[in-house]
């Protein structure tokens, strides 16, 4: 029992690593493929299901590049920042006067929200809706 688990998780084992480097291989671009041409490197790991993906491993797969760092205050790729806002700043933002000036106008927006809402609620004396035309 113990022994046949050991070669089915085996044979899983080589099935997994020979897929991955299979892929691996199809999704590198030929250019950057090491040692041998990137078709060959595909049979190599088809036909020789342990010994192939370790030599793609080791030999035949890119150097990986190191990644480039942002500048300092930078957004990071990927992730966009908010429309209106001020880009980050390396100083605290209780330092920067355009943040402080973009918060007022934020707190002012919302205030002028909140009372054009709260004018359009109904009237509490008649009970009737406010049109907003000025008559209560």
């Amino acid at each position: 029992m113990i022994r046949a688990m050991l070669i089915i998780g085996g044979a899983a084992l080589i099935v997994g690593l020979t897929l991955y480097t299979l892929l691996d291989a199809v999704r590198t671009p030929a250019h950057e493929a090491r040692t041998l041409p990137k078709w060959l490197w595909v049979l190599v790991t088809l036909l020789f299901p342990v010994v192939g993906p370790l030599m793609w491993l080791i030999l035949g797969r890119p150097k990986a590049q190191p990644a480039a760092q942002p500048a300092a205050g930078a957004p990071r790729p990927g992730f966009g920042q908010r429309r209106n806002t001020p880009a980050p700043s390396v100083s605290s933002p209780d330092d920067d006067e355009e943040y402080l000036r973009w918060l007022k106008a934020k707190a002012e927006r919302e205030r002028r929200s909140r009372e054009a809402e709260s004018n359009n609620k109904q009237d509490p004396e008649d009970g009737t809706p406010n049109q907003g035309n000025g008559q209560n």
